[in-house]
């Protein structure tokens, strides 16, 4: 455990890594959209079950990074191009997605037939699982982020309390994004502007998964 001196040494380093863990939970990116999407078009049990597998895949990326599994793939740059090129095109296919529901038409027309797509639990939580252990950005965040309060001979705690309230970070928001855009007023909104709603989705997905791929 431990001291309290150790505490008051290393506490501003821990609390400015959750502030920016705070800040890029509530900073849209490809995760945060792809749970709002999926409570819009799902509802509220599938985009808690995405937002749970996107928790648990950031979770993997902050106790690699904290245990120093990360600095690994780092050295080893084929690790990081496979991974850069399976989640941009893991982004790109669910620009396809969104794409082919805006074609399908917008069910405002026929309000009494729509219905929210069914999905399989499992597959919702592997959906967001994937998404983040995909993109290689999380890994450099979660290196970033933890580089703010460690130093070589920072004490092993402070990294693993840094990937532990990040955890409780990303739980707390992602679950809150789920929660409220899974609501029937945010449904009602879902019906009137379907089509715009998932071009919106297909565009943004479609940059991210172009940028990642001609990244460098």
């Amino acid at each position: 455990m431990p001291s309290l001196s150790d505490l008051s040494l290393h506490l501003p380093g821990i609390l400015l890594a959750y502030s920016v863990l705070i800040i890029g939970i509530c900073s849209p990116g490809p995760a945060v959209l792809a749970i709002i999407g999926t409570a819009l078009s799902r509802g509220r049990a599938p985009a808690l079950q995405f937002s749970l597998g996107v928790v648990c895949g950031s979770a993997f990326w902050g106790v690699a990074a904290a245990v120093g599994m990360t600095a690994v793939l780092t050295a080893y740059a084929n690790v990081l191009i496979v991974l850069k090129v399976a989640g941009g095109l893991y982004l790109l296919w669910l620009a396809w997605k969104a794409l082919r529901s805006a074609r399908a038409g917008n069910p405002a027309a026929a309000p009494e037939t729509y219905a929210r797509k069914p999905a399989r639990p499992a597959r919702m939580w592997a959906g967001g699982f994937l998404l983040h252990l995909l993109n290689p950005k999380a890994v450099m965040a979660w290196l970033a982020t933890i580089a703010l309060a460690v130093t070589a001979s920072t004490p092993v705690w402070v990294s693993f309390a840094i990937v532990l309230g990040g955890i409780v970070i990303s739980l707390v928001g992602n679950l809150a994004y789920a929660l409220v855009f899974s609501t029937e007023r945010m449904a009602g909104l879902y019906r009137r502007a379907k089509k715009p709603i998932e071009l919106m989705f297909a565009g943004f997905f479609g940059l991210a998964g172009a940028k990642l791929l001609s990244s460098h």
